[in-house]
């Protein structure tokens, strides 16, 4: 079975913490070891579950988190994609993670 998820990436550890105590009031968040496809992050990312991914879309689109504080991800088998907030789905993959 394929493993998937969604993933929070952040420039700093003072924005991932801030961002992991406004979510968790409203979602199951883990703080987690920021994958290594992913680049230009501090080492610590938000995993959040497949199914609060529409909870996390309306945590962001309430302003929970900054958005020029966060990068999104959805993870599948290892590998990070970005997600597009204007479409609310996932970038076509180039293999980088970035």
């Amino acid at each position: 079975m394929r493993e998937s998820y969604q993933l929070l990436a952040f420039e700093s550890t003072h924005a991932a913490m801030a961002a992991e105590r406004a979510l968790k009031v409203r979602l199951p968040v883990a703080v987690m070891p920021t994958l290594r496809q992913i680049t230009a992050a501090c080492g610590i990312s938000l995993r959040v579950e497949d199914r609060d991914g529409p909870a996390l879309s309306r945590a962001l689109e309430d302003g929970l988190v900054p958005p020029d504080a966060y990068r999104r991800y959805r993870v599948e088998d290892g590998t990070p994609v970005l997600w597009n907030e204007d479409t609310g789905k996932v970038e076509q993959s180039d293999g980088s993670g970035n």
